[in-house]
């Protein structure tokens, strides 16, 4: 949905693809990593696509005030051989796309679909995308993206991605991404009232329920 196309003059740091020697020291999970208790669960919550998810007892998203989702949509996905590196491990840039199927998931339960966005003339593009790569995974491995929208501004969707090793819980990545929405000539412009409505409204639902 919220797809990684680049304009011109963006800026992405991620890093360039590279594989994991054995000896290369991952980084430390940051301090706003989702916490997992290890011991009241074996497993997450997981919602495969195309299921209800799990429900999100945020307040109303208020784009005025710039706020946005407390609870995580999860999605879980397997490694695939093809996406592996001389090493045997997870390709980096592979995990940009691991980032956007979330994404792309999240929004679809919300009701903002990216094919109704190109008919319009209107898009939305990634200006900016971070990863913090923390362990690998390997062929056959599961795990879960948890994606949610962190913060909004006028023209922009702000969003979270952490990535979990299952069943050990492990964590994988962090990921942040901004996401622009652009007019026909692809300058920003502010999100559409209905979208925001649609957000609004998934909210509430989740939070009825």
């Amino acid at each position: 949905m919220l797809r990684s196309s680049i304009n011109p003059g963006t800026h992405v740091t991620s890093p360039h693809s590279r594989a994991y020697p054995a000896t290369v020291p991952f980084s430390q999970p940051s301090p706003n990593f989702p916490a997992i208790p290890r011991k009241r669960i074996s497993l997450p919550r997981v919602r495969l696509p195309h299921s209800r998810g799990r429900s999100c007892n945020a307040v109303a998203l208020d784009f005025k005030g710039g706020k946005g989702m407390k609870e995580f949509h999860e999605v879980e996905l397997k490694v695939r051989d093809y996406e592996l590196d001389q090493y045997g491990v997870v390709n980096n840039a592979v995990y940009a796309s691991y980032c956007q199927h979330g994404r792309h998931e999240l929004m679809d339960r919300i009701g903002v679909n990216a094919d109704a966005i190109a008919r319009t003339g209107h898009a939305t593009a990634l200006t900016d995308l971070s990863l913090k790569f923390i362990a690998p995974l390997r062929s056959g491995d599961r795990f879960i993206v948890k994606v949610r929208v962190s913060d909004t501004s006028a023209t922009r969707v702000f969003i979270e991605h952490f990535i979990f090793k299952i069943p050990s819980l492990e964590p994988i990545v962090e990921a942040r991404a901004t996401a622009v929405w652009l007019d026909k000539n692809y300058r920003p412009v502010r999100i559409p009232p209905e979208v925001r409505s649609k957000l609004v409204q998934f909210l509430r639902h989740e939070e009825a329920n």
